[in-house]
């Protein structure tokens, strides 16, 4: 009897619902937000003017809590 349990018992674990493993990398995360808002940045740049595009473009990324890279 306590053999039919155990056989019961493994082949019901086997057929338990898998959850798929969430890989949850913060490094990829933070440099798609950071592309993001440069991205973004630079938009809002371009539409500022020709004479203050570089000072829109660091102005965006502070507002964004970023250090611009230029």
């Amino acid at each position: 009897m306590k053999i039919v349990l155990f056989a019961a018992a493994v082949l019901l674990a086997g057929c338990a619902s898998v959850r798929p493993i969430e890989r949850n990398d913060a490094s990829s995360t933070t440099t798609n937000d950071y592309n993001r808002d440069m991205s973004e940045c630079e938009r809002e740049a371009v539409l500022a003017g020709v004479g203050s595009r570089a000072q829109a473009f660091d102005n965006c990324m502070r507002a964004r809590n970023r250090t611009p890279a230029r």
